[in-house]
């Protein structure tokens, strides 16, 4: 019932020709992100309530002479789109989508292909980053192109000074309208505290945590889950966060196996946690054995897969691995069997 009354709002959407995603339109207004006061800090709410779920984190596709296949993650994207799969956000150009190997007319290019495939059925989230200029930059394309929110990695110049972390966030955030979900990264004792107050500027709607524990999670206290998203990295991750109070979670498995993370998320954050262990054993880690096939195959064997299963994949950039030949069709077996039919 509640997948048939979003499509039925998609479809009045579509008949209006809306440009930006849906999340975005539906939260400002046809795109109008210039409101504020209690109507954009409701928005805001929407779109962190709509963000909760599997974060669904795409390679980025490469032709065999390293130039973006645009063609080919629009296709990616539009794949999920069609399988309406429910509580999933589409991120691309995050560190499985071989961000920092772009330009920002790249990053753009994929922002805007990601926003094309996903026809607003999906939320689109785009990685930002690279240093000051550069996240300023990228930040603003994702939002022209109609992204719902942008990834924004910390400064990769680190982010020792508590003021300085915080100046870089700050700026970047108040240089759109859209949603932004920090990434902070690094041992940074000052990280909770410069969260939460990150956490005042109104589109600042969650934080990526790369910890790995819960201990930065639950520091923001009252702020989690409602009023800021805490989202984890990886299955690993998630078992310990989702039922600490973290309502999202990073994956690269759902790619292959959308359904399986989606139940896995949902067991989470309902705190069951042996339905949550019995699907991650039984659907979620054979698929994560494709990447383990050799060291250094954490992007490039995902590509295999996909090409396995007739979508776009491609080269990774140098310096990054690409897989050996003989181990081709080890990992093509494993995306073959594993994976979920549409």
């Amino acid at each position: 019932m509640r997948m048939l009354a979003r499509r039925q709002v998609l479809k009045s959407s579509a008949a209006f020709g809306l440009g930006l995603s849906f999340a975005f339109s539906e939260a400002f207004g046809a795109g109008d992100g210039s409101r504020d006061g209690k109507g954009a800090k409701q928005s805001y709410a929407a779109l962190r309530k709509r963000l909760r779920g599997v974060h669904n984190f795409l390679t980025t596709p490469f032709l065999p002479d390293y130039t973006l296949d645009t063609k080919g993650l629009r296709q990616n994207v539009a794949h999920h789109a069609r399988a309406g799969v429910g509580d999933m956000t589409i991120v691309v150009g995050g560190g499985l989508g071989e961000l920092f190997t772009l330009d920002t007319d790249e990053q753009k290019a994929m922002a805007e292909a990601a926003v094309a495939g996903a026809q607003g059925r999906l939320p689109v989230v785009v990685g930002a980053g690279g240093g000051y200029g550069a996240a300023l930059r990228m930040a603003r394309n994702a939002e022209q192109v109609g992204a719902d929110a942008v990834l924004l990695f910390s400064s990769p110049y680190g982010s020792d000074d508590p003021e300085g972390a915080y100046r870089y966030f700050k700026d970047v955030a108040d240089a759109v309208k859209i949603g932004v979900i920090l990434y902070p990264r690094g041992k940074e004792e000052h990280w909770p505290e410069t969260i939460r107050r990150l956490a005042e500027t109104p589109n600042v709607i969650g934080f990526k945590d790369a910890s790995g524990e819960i201990a930065v999670g639950k520091s923001l206290g009252t702020l989690v889950p409602d009023d800021f998203l805490w989202i984890a990295e990886g299955e690993e991750h998630a078992v310990k966060a989702l039922p600490a109070g973290a309502r999202a979670y990073t994956s690269a498995v759902a790619v292959f196996a959308p359904e399986a993370c989606r139940q896995f998320w949902e067991s989470g954050v309902g705190g069951r946690l042996d339905q949550m262990n019995a699907v991650l054993q039984k659907k979620i880690n054979p698929v994560v054995a494709l990447r383990q096939v050799s060291p250094g195959y954490g992007i490039s064997a995902i590509k295999v897969g996909l090409e396995a299963l007739g979508r776009a994949g491609g080269p990774v950039r140098p310096p990054g691995a690409n897989v050996r030949l003989e181990d081709r069709e080890r990992i093509a077996e494993i995306a073959r069997k594993y994976s979920e039919r549409d």
